[in-house]
């Protein structure tokens, strides 16, 4: 029982650890709003949704 504790401990601080040092790149927003029954809502990284464009391409590939 003290084993897998001990393991299951070890997994979790090494999970924090290496999720804390990760870090995302900068996706760029554009003005791209919809407006849905009157309301206006925003959708920023809606360029994103595009998976062959060269920029989503260059993007993922930053990550």
């Amino acid at each position: 029982m003290k084993k897998i504790l001990i393991m299951t401990m070890a997994t979790i601080a090494t999970t924090v650890a290496t999720a804390q040092q990760l870090s995302y790149p900068k996706a760029e927003k554009d003005g791209t709003v919809d407006e849905y029954f009157g309301v206006k809502v925003a959708d920023p990284y809606r360029w994103l949704e595009n998976d062959t464009s060269a920029q989503t391409a260059a993007w993922v590939g930053n990550c």
